[in-house]
């Protein structure tokens, strides 16, 4: 239990997660359409859970990116890693995601109490929050879409 107290620890642990599933979904998406001996392309337009799920799992990438950015800038829950977490706490439960959900709850309850004192560069917050409104939008349409179905 100690494991999810320590925020280097579950922060890697998150990264590896967000790592993961992409690569194994791609495996996966490989490996079905070598199975059925048809294109990707094919699958993915003839099966449109699967296309919505690529779409989901190819935003934990971005995702990576942004706790890249922001994963060594701060330590406090009100900073931005801890508003970047509280983000990804929602769009993962949207995209119903539950592990993705559990580690980032883990990540911010590791994170000290308090208000980061230095003061982030104007770049870095842009692109953060932009980060954050593409993420945004593609989970929008996606639970859009998913409800449609």
């Amino acid at each position: 239990m100690t494991l999810f107290l320590h925020p280097v620890k579950i922060k890697r642990i998150l990264f590896g997660y967000w790592l993961a599933v992409p690569l194994l979904f791609g495996c996966y998406s490989l490996i079905l359409a070598t199975v059925k001996q048809i294109s990707l392309i094919t699958i993915f337009t003839s099966i449109p859970s699967l296309a919505l799920t690529s779409i989901v799992v190819l935003l934990m990438i971005f995702q990576l990116f942004g706790l890249y950015i922001v994963g060594d800038l701060c330590e406090y829950r009100n900073s931005l890693l801890g508003f970047y977490l509280k983000f990804n706490m929602v769009q993962q439960l949207l995209t119903l995601n539950i592990p993705g959900f559990l580690f980032c709850l883990f990540f911010y309850r590791s994170l000290l109490v308090g208000k980061e004192k230095a003061e982030l560069s104007k770049q870095m917050k842009w692109t953060a929050f932009s980060l954050m409104g593409f993420i945004s939008i593609i989970t929008i349409l996606v639970v859009l879409i998913r409800l449609s179905l």
